[in-house]
């Protein structure tokens, strides 16, 4: 069985590879015109997240760490892009959520969350 805070994460990152999905398909229609690059690659690195966290595949905690990293240093820099711009609240704000982030990281080394992903084949975990 699944454990929820695994569950919610690998919801997180479904949820992260369907906004990129949809970045990436805005780009191939022509309805955007920004690069193809990132969304294809949060949409690559949120959906390995997302099916490895819910197989509890050994691989998927480090690329769930490596996103969570990803998306603290990109929240961080948008908040001292708020900072450059005045808006100390909205930074402040937006700091928190990068403080989620490194929540998450904390979460996945914990171990016994390490457990869950020793030697999983199938999200079966081995008796031994």
């Amino acid at each position: 069985m699944l454990p929820v805070p695994i569950a919610l994460l690998a919801l997180f990152y479904a949820v992260i590879a369907t906004m990129s999905g949809v970045s990436a398909w805005k780009v191939v229609t022509g309805a955007s015109r920004q690069s193809i690059l990132w969304p294809v690659a949060w949409l690559a690195l949120s959906a390995s997240a997302m099916y490895g966290l819910a197989l509890l595949k050994p691989w998927a905690r480090t690329v769930a760490i490596i996103g969570f990293v990803a998306l603290a240093v990109v929240t961080l820099s948008f908040a001292a892009l708020l900072v450059a711009g005045r808006q100390a609240g909205a930074a402040l704000f937006t700091t928190f959520t990068a403080g989620l982030y490194v929540l998450g990281i904390r979460y996945l080394q914990r171990p016994i969350t390490k457990t869950y992903f020793g030697s999983s084949e199938f999200g079966i975990r081995s008796s031994e």
